[in-house]
């Protein structure tokens, strides 16, 4: 099968590898018929990088599918052939200190698809059986690819326990920064505020639901008209924005830091953090929240449709990485198994 193969060093090739195949009791294979690319991604082929990952390895981890073939004990689960499925890229051992203390994300044995084993952005994948989940046939394809960074920050966002009338501001609207969007507007937060450069981004988290979104500057100088005393919640879903968020946090406040990226050293104020009584959490991955963000995405929860603003088949994938370098998409889906895509808008023009 066709791959994207990361060679390293921010290189990724198409390459023929050979499809994946049962070896375990518990191998579940799927027919890839989406799968997003991420910031992770991103990071990954930046030079530096921003985050590891195994020379050698398919990337690709946000995926849904179709079961086509099942190990001996993959079943177990209720798992059948020809069942649509979203994967938990991120497989917990489930018997390490902290899968035990109830805290998965944090798994001291995770090898994730896509980074450091084989993953989706091919025609086939393989997972274990414990990361796969069905779904229902009702969502389309672009939006279903969404049920693992949904999953993500869902999260996040229950850590950051969001409450009817507080107010949030997210940095980035990027996928991440309007997922965030979508959930706190759901749990009645408000006023919903975003920060992002790009135009084009900015017109996607209205679209999801932000009351504003406004450029870094504008935001700064009218910061104070808007939030005379701070958010209640701050996110930064780019991974560079700690210093910012403390400025922004009411006193009291929650920070939720979920972007990454392992080059950034921003300044920390610590007195800052003490004297605002501010909390600040890590969230990484995901913590028993699958379940939940597949049943925000089959029962039509959230508004999702603007997010992926570009879907196209694997030959394009170095376009799509390039459409997001740029601002101009803030998702991009690929269907492995199109020879053509199966949706398309002109870059940075969203759509519903």
């Amino acid at each position: 099968m066709r791959a994207a193969v990361f060679k390293g060093d921010g290189v990724v090739r198409l390459e023929d590898v050979p499809d994946p195949r049962i070896d375990a009791p518990d191998d579940v294979v799927i027919e890839v018929e989406a799968c997003g690319i991420c910031g992770t991604d991103l990071q990954i082929l930046n030079v530096p990088p921003g985050h590891p990952a195994t020379p050698g390895v398919v990337m690709g981890h946000e995926f849904i599918g179709r079961i086509t073939s099942l190990g001996s004990e993959a079943s177990a689960g209720g798992l059948s052939v020809g069942q649509r499925v979203a994967v938990d890229p991120d497989p917990k051992c489930g018997v390490c200190r902290f899968c035990r203390a109830g805290r998965p994300a944090n798994c001291e044995n995770i090898q994730a698809l896509g980074i450091f084993r084989n993953g989706a952005l091919a025609r086939f994948a393989k997972a274990p059986a414990s990361a796969v989940y069905p779904f229902g046939d009702g969502p389309s394809s672009e939006v279903a690819a969404l049920i693992e960074p949904l999953a993500c920050v869902v999260n996040g966002a229950n850590r950051a326990n969001p409450r009817p009338g507080e107010s949030a501001v997210i940095f980035g609207a990027g996928a991440i920064g309007c997922l965030f969007v979508a959930v706190f507007r759901a749990a009645g937060a408000s006023p919903v505020i975003v920060v992002e450069p790009t135009e084009a981004r900015r017109a996607v988290a209205e679209a999801v639901g932000a009351d504003r979104s406004l450029a870094p500057d504008d935001f700064t100088a009218r910061r104070d008209e808007l939030l005379p005393a701070g958010a209640d919640i701050v996110v930064d879903a780019v991974g560079s924005q700690f210093g910012s968020a403390i400025d922004t946090a009411a006193l009291g406040g929650r920070i939720v830091l979920f972007g990454q990226n392992a080059t950034v050293r921003p300044p920390v104020h610590q007195y800052t953090i003490t004297a605002r009584s501010l909390t600040v959490m890590g969230t990484y991955i995901t913590s028993f929240t699958f379940p939940q963000a597949i049943r925000m995405v089959e029962q039509g929860t959230l508004t999702l449709g603007p997010i992926v603003t570009h879907v196209l088949p694997l030959e394009r994938l170095t376009e799509g990485l390039d459409l997001l370098r740029t601002g101009a998409a803030t998702k991009v889906v690929i269907t492995p198994g199109s020879s053509r895509p199966a949706r398309r808008d002109e870059p940075g023009e969203p759509r519903g």
